[in-house]
């Protein structure tokens, strides 16, 4: 069985935030040109991103098991991973829960690699996750089928 875990940093606001809003104050408007985000605005964004993430992974066919998303518990440990997915073992979901992270499960390399290439994933991680996320971590490992 092939054990694939993903983790995302996702980005403060959208690529376009700075077109959308005007600028919170004169000195951020002249002094950066870029317009920051407040941290209720990134928190929101953040919230929302992790959201439209998970449900459009969940809708991807493949893993044997329903994907699992969460957020690291010891945030201090995850280097700045925000986000991904977990799947079925509660010990990753403890490790994985304030960044968040993906985990879940496959028959084989075949079916993984099946998954990473059906236009189903490749259209979500180009439409919805690349757009929302900085950098992507995964990592695959092969454990006994009654592991």
């Amino acid at each position: 069985m092939i054990i694939h875990i993903v983790m995302w940093k996702l980005k403060s606001q959208p690529a376009d935030a700075t077109e959308a809003q005007p600028p919170a104050t004169f000195t951020d408007a002249t002094a950066t040109g870029v317009i920051q985000a407040t941290q209720e605005q990134i928190n929101t964004f953040k919230e929302n991103s992790k959201r439209e993430i998970a449900e459009a992974l969940s809708k991807v066919p493949g893993p044997l098991v329903p994907m699992q998303f969460g957020a690291p518990l010891l945030p201090e440990r995850s280097k700045g991973y925000e986000f991904g997915t977990l799947k079925h073992i509660d010990f990753w979901r403890y490790l994985l829960t304030s960044n968040q992270a993906l985990y879940s499960r496959f028959k084989d390399l075949k079916h993984l690699h099946d998954y990473a290439i059906s236009e189903a994933h490749v259209s979500v991680v180009n439409s919805v996750v690349r757009p929302r996320t900085e950098e992507t971590l995964a990592y695959d490992l092969e454990v006994p089928d009654n592991a």
